[in-house]
């Protein structure tokens, strides 16, 4: 009992530091005008907020 919840942490601690996500910050593309809330381009003159809010 007390070896497989050993092992169990173990696993849960490999996983964790080796998972490899990358937690930098995402690549947002050069937007003349700005980005929206869902990260694309507004157009010229478009409104960002949403709408009814």
């Amino acid at each position: 009992m007390k070896l497989s919840i050993f092992v169990a942490a173990l696993m849960v601690l490999f996983l964790t530091a080796c998972g490899g996500a990358n937690m930098g910050e995402p690549e947002t593309p050069d937007c003349e005008f700005g980005l929206d809330g869902n990260g694309n381009c507004l157009k010229e003159g478009a409104d960002p907020r949403p709408a009814g809010h």
